[in-house]
C-alpha cells in the first residue's frame, strides 16, 4: 500500500477503500467500514475512518497523489454535509481548478443520494522521514502551553458596546476558601450572562491577575480555578466568554480592546504585551531516573484503592522500586478490591498501610500521618482522589460544584500544608487535561483539577518538591 510505503500505517478501521476507478483528472472510488465498525456510525455526522478511507483513494492517481511520500490534509473549505450515517461511501475525487493543489470532494451513498462534499481541500506532503520523526519518544510526548505573542500588532480602539467585564481578584490567608468564593461567584455571574437573551451576540470578559503561570509562577490559585471554570465554559458557548489574565487589572482596560479584537478567548497581559496559548510539545529530557524518583520512604496515594490509584500504587512498586506504600481512600480496607490490590502488592515485595480516610478532612488527614507505623515516614506523595459530577455549566449548583472541589482542592491543600516541612522527593497531583483544554460538560472538575496546576507551579516557583512523571500504565505519558 502507498502509504505504508511512505511510513503511514492505518490500522483494520481505516481500510475501508474497497475499489477506485481513474478517468481523465478524476478519481471515483467505494468505500465502506467493517462490519464491527458500522454500529458506530450514527454516533457521527460522517464517520471519521470513513471520509479518511475516501481520501485514501487519490493514491491511485499521480495527478493527485503527487510524488513522493504520503499527502495529509491540511485545509479546508466548502464542507456541506448532506445526510448522516453513512456506513458505505461512492466518492468523486478532482483536481479543485488549473494550476490547483487543492482536491474537490463529493460524496454519495451507495443509493446515490448525496451525503457530503468538499469545495476545496489542501494537502500537504509528508514522506517517512519526517512521520519516522515523530514517533517513538516525540509521538508518547507530554503537550504544554505555549504563550506566544500575539498575531499582528495589538491596536487600541473603543470596547464593543455592552462588553461586560468582571475582575476576579483574591489575595486572602484562606485559600481554600478564596478558590471556592471566586469560583462561585464566577458561576453565577456567568450563569446570569447566559440566561440574559438581551445579551445574544455580545462578549462577557473575566480579568484575573496572576492565575496563569507567565514563566514564574501561578499567585492566585483560585483565579487559575476560575480560569478552568471558564475554559469549560468557553467550549459549551463559543464565541461569547473571553479570559484575560493581566499583571495589571486596572490598566487592562487600555489593551482590551486590541484584545478584544483579535477574536481569541484566552489572553495573557503582561507589561501590556499580549500573549496568546498554543499547544506545543514537551519532550522528556531523559535524564529522570525511573527508581529512586520517589525517595527511600513510603509513598502516601489519596484514592489509593481505586482504579487509578491502583495503578498507580502498582507502578511505583514494578516501576519505581517503592517498598513502602500508604494507599488512603474513604473505605480504607473494606473497599472492593482493596483485600486483592493488597495481596498483589505485597507479593511484588511492598509493604502495604491502608487506611480509611478523606484526604480532604484536615483533622482526619493529620490523625492518619501522625499514626503512621514507625518506617513509614513519607518520601513522597501522589493525590490520586476525585469526583465527577458532569453537567452543563447553566445546570450547575453550589450542590454540584463543592463536593468536586472538595476532592482536589481540599484534599490537595492539606496534604501542601501537613507534608510541607517534610523532605518529600516528589509530590504528584493527577490533574486532567480538561482543565486546560475546556471539557464541555466539566466545568466544575476543570476548576478543581485547574486550581491543582496552579498548585503545582506556586510550589514549583516557591522552591516546593514538584514532580513530573511517565504514565502509570505504560509509556504513555499521565496527565
Amino acid at each position: 500500500m502507498r502509504a505504508a510505503e511512505h511510513g503511514l500505517e492505518y490500522g483494520p478501521v481505516f481500510q475501508g477503500l474497497k475499489r477506485a476507478w481513474r478517468r481523465d483528472g478524476e478519481v471515483f472510488a467505494e468505500v465502506e467500514l467493517p462490519e464491527g465498525e458500522r454500529e458506530r456510525a450514527g454516533q457521527f455526522g460522517l464517520h471519521p475512518a470513513l471520509f479518511d478511507a475516501a481520501l485514501h483513494a487519490m493514491g491511485v492517481s499521480e495527478g493527485l497523489a503527487g510524488g513522493s511520500g504520503s499527502l495529509l490534509p491540511f485545509s479546508w473549505r466548502g464542507f456541506a454535509l448532506e445526510a448522516v450515517g453513512a456506513t458505505s461511501l461512492r466518492v468523486r475525487l478532482a483536481s479543485a481548478g488549473a494550476g490547483s493543489d487543492a482536491v474537490s470532494v463529493l460524496v454519495g451513498d451507495e443509493s446515490g443520494r448525496g451525503v457530503a462534499s468538499v469545495e476545496s481541500l489542501v494537502l500537504r506532503p509528508v514522506d517517512a522521514d519526517q512521520l519516522n520523526a515523530v514517533g517513538g519518544v516525540a509521538r508518547d510526548a507530554l503537550f504544554r502551553v505555549e504563550w506566544v505573542d500575539a498575531p499582528g500588532a495589538v491596536v487600541a480602539g473603543e470596547v464593543p458596546p455592552r462588553t461586560e467585564v468582571v475582575r476576579v481578584a483574591s489575595g486572602g490567608a484562606d485559600v481554600v476558601g478564596e478558590v471556592y468564593g471566586r469560583v462561585l461567584e464566577v458561576l453565577e455571574r456567568v450563569q446570569g450572562w447566559l440566561a440574559d437573551e438581551d445579551r445574544a451576540g455580545e462578549r462577557l470578559v473575566v480579568v484575573t491577575r496572576g492565575a496563569v503561570d507567565a514563566g514564574d509562577g501561578v499567585a492566585d490559585m483560585a483565579g487559575a480555578a476560575v480560569w478552568g471554570l471558564v475554559r469549560s465554559a468557553q467550549s459549551e458557548n463559543p464565541g461569547l466568554l473571553v479570559l484575560v489574565d493581566t499583571d495589571d487589572v486596572e490598566g487592562v482596560a487600555d489593551v482590551l480592546p486590541g484584545v478584544l479584537a483579535l477574536g481569541e478567548e484566552q489572553v495573557l497581559v503582561r507589561s501590556g504585551a499580549v500573549r496568546v496559548p498554543r499547544l506545543g510539545r514537551s519532550l522528556p529530557s531523559g535524564d529522570a531516573p525511573e527508581s529512586g524518583a520517589f525517595g527511600s520512604g513510603a509513598v502516601l496515594v489519596t484514592g489509593g484503592t481505586g482504579v487509578l490509584g491502583g495503578l498507580v500504587a502498582r507502578h511505583l512498586v514494578t516501576r519505581h522500586g517503592v517498598e513502602k506504600l500508604v494507599l488512603l481512600s474513604r473505605r480504607g480496607a473494606d473497599a472492593e478490591g482493596a483485600a486483592e490490590l493488597r495481596a498483589g502488592l505485597e507479593a511484588a515485595g511492598a509493604e502495604v498501610v491502608i487506611a480509611a480516610c478523606d484526604a480532604a478532612d484536615r483533622v482526619a488527614l493529620a490523625g492518619v500521618l501522625e499514626g503512621l507505623p514507625e518506617g513509614f515516614g513519607l518520601s513522597g506523595v501522589v493525590h490520586a482522589a476525585g469526583v465527577l459530577d458532569d453537567g452543563l455549566l447553566t445546570s450547575l449548583t453550589r450542590e454540584r460544584v463543592e463536593p468536586v472541589l472538595r476532592a482536589k482542592v481540599d484534599a490537595a491543600w492539606n496534604l501542601h500544608e501537613l507534608t510541607e516541612t517534610m523532605d518529600l522527593s516528589a509530590f504528584v497531583l493527577f490533574s486532567s487535561a480538561t482543565g486546560v483544554l475546556g471539557g464541555a460538560g466539566q466545568s466544575n472538575y476543570a476548576a478543581a483539577n485547574v486550581f491543582l496546576d496552579g498548585l503545582a507551579s506556586w510550589r514549583r516557583a516557591r522552591g516546593c518538591r514538584v514532580c513530573r512523571w511517565r504514565g502509570v500504565c505504560g509509556p504513555r505519558p499521565a496527565v
